[in-house]
């Protein structure tokens, strides 16, 4: 999944003084310019002149105006921003340093995303797990039972739910466990339908 760049906030700023920086030497250049016409005109034209000074008056009220909306939209962009990076982390860590194991895969349970937990149960880092099948976890003969739960999970609409055993890695024992899946929708096109698990250990106790 990919996500679009943050916009760049200090650009904003630096517009918003470009345009009081503009106005002022504009106005002090104007200003003399105007004060130097009228010392050379006759003093017919000093209406002329008065009307030409109003002009220039409310087109830098404009332009102070202007600046000062892109001011206040520029600290509520920040403000914004600043909002959303710190939920953005607070998610982060909740999927993280979730005590359960979670993944995020395809249809086909490629995996996109895991925790630490759900690395922890497979034994295998996370740069190991991304791009490979959680399919390949489970015993051949259990794999038929298996694609069977991830087709039911995927054209559910509830939380789908079966029991199965994984083999971490670097073990010779299996685990059992329970699986909780829900199919969602994914924004793009790259990624068809994405699958949300919840895995969690399974005792004798759970099984029976």
């Amino acid at each position: 999944m990919s996500v679009d760049p943050a916009p760049d906030i200090s650009t904003f700023a630096e517009f918003a003084e470009a345009i009081h920086g503009y106005r002022a030497r504009t106005e002090s250049l104007v200003r003399g310019a105007l004060v130097r016409v009228g010392e050379r005109q006759p003093s017919g034209a000093s209406n002329d002149l008065a009307d030409v000074s109003r002009e220039l008056e409310s087109t830098f009220r404009t332009l102070d105006s202007a600046a000062e909306e892109i001011r206040v939209q520029n600290e509520a962009l920040f403000a914004a921003r600043t909002e959303l990076e710190g939920s953005s982390a607070l998610f982060h860590h909740l999927f993280e340093l979730a005590p359960t194991a979670y993944l995020v895969t395809t249809d086909d349970t490629r995996i996109i995303y895991a925790n630490q937990a759900a690395c922890g149960l497979l034994q295998v880092s996370k740069n190991s797990l991304v791009g490979k099948p959680l399919t390949c976890f489970v015993a051949l003969e259990d794999r038929s039972a298996f694609r069977a739960g991830v087709i039911r999970a995927g054209e559910a609409t509830a939380v789908a739910t079966w029991p199965a055993s994984l083999a971490p890695r670097s073990s010779g024992t299996w685990v059992d466990c329970r699986m909780r899946v829900r199919s969602v929708s994914a924004s793009g096109d790259s990624i068809p339908r994405m699958l949300y698990w919840n895995i969690t250990e399974e005792t004798d106790e759970d099984l029976f």
